[in-house]
């Protein structure tokens, strides 16, 4: 005879796996290291978010400080432009006024010794040797020499005239007379003329027209 027994044979219950299996300390510390990993994470988001922030800030500030470089390089250069034009013009007008005080002492001597000139007489040659004038010309009588000669002498700007020469002319029928004489120039002001011993003036011109135009000793 069969015997059938039907009651089951109690298993063995199965052992808790997982956090119920850990019992409440084991819960605990899982949520202690998850807690731990979570506060970790956090402060490394933290200062990657302040790296960040300080990285972008310093490109930013890097970015700015370049930008003014760059402008102030286009001020420098507009700067060294102006200096540059600056110094060329101060050339050209220290220039200019040069020529003005070169040209002050011969137009001086132009006029002084036009003004100068009486009648009846003319001049031929006027010659530099440093601040010493030299004129040679023809008179058509020894008193028109004379008041030439006496015209100078009051003049301030010229000092310590001498009559060198005072002699008939030859050459023509006329009664012409060669007459050469010097003084000084105090107020040359620091005139250079560029040719001595040019020809003043035609000789065959009458006293007072001519001479005026006559020297060519001038810049």
């Amino acid at each position: 005879m069969i015997k059938i027994n039907l009651l089951t044979e109690a298993k063995p219950a199965k052992k808790k796996r997982g956090v119920s299996a850990l019992g409440g300390a084991g819960r605990l510390n899982l949520l202690l290291i998850v807690g731990g990993l979570l506060i970790g994470l956090l402060v490394v988001g933290v200062q990657w978010w302040v790296e960040s922030s300080r990285l972008g800030e310093q490109e930013e500030k890097n970015r700015l400080a370049q930008q003014e470089v760059t402008r102030l390089e286009a001020v420098l250069k507009e700067v060294a432009d102006f200096e540059d034009k600056k110094a060329k013009l101060q050339k050209k007008v220290d220039l200019i006024n040069a020529l003005k005080a070169n040209q002050r002492g011969p137009v001086r001597l132009m006029d002084e010794v036009s003004n100068a000139l009486p009648d009846l007489l003319w001049i031929e040659r006027m010659e530099l040797k440093g601040n010493l004038i030299a004129i040679d010309g023809k008179a058509l009588n020894p008193p028109a020499v004379a008041n030439f000669f006496e015209n100078l002498k009051r003049v301030q700007a010229f000092q310590e005239p001498k009559l060198i020469a005072l002699t008939a002319s030859s050459t023509t029928s006329s009664n012409l007379y060669n007459f050469g004489l010097s003084f000084v120039f105090a107020d040359l002001d620091r005139t250079q003329f560029e040719a001595a011993g040019t020809p003043a003036g035609d000789a065959a011109g009458p006293a007072g027209a001519t001479p005026p135009a006559a020297p060519a000793a001038g810049n």
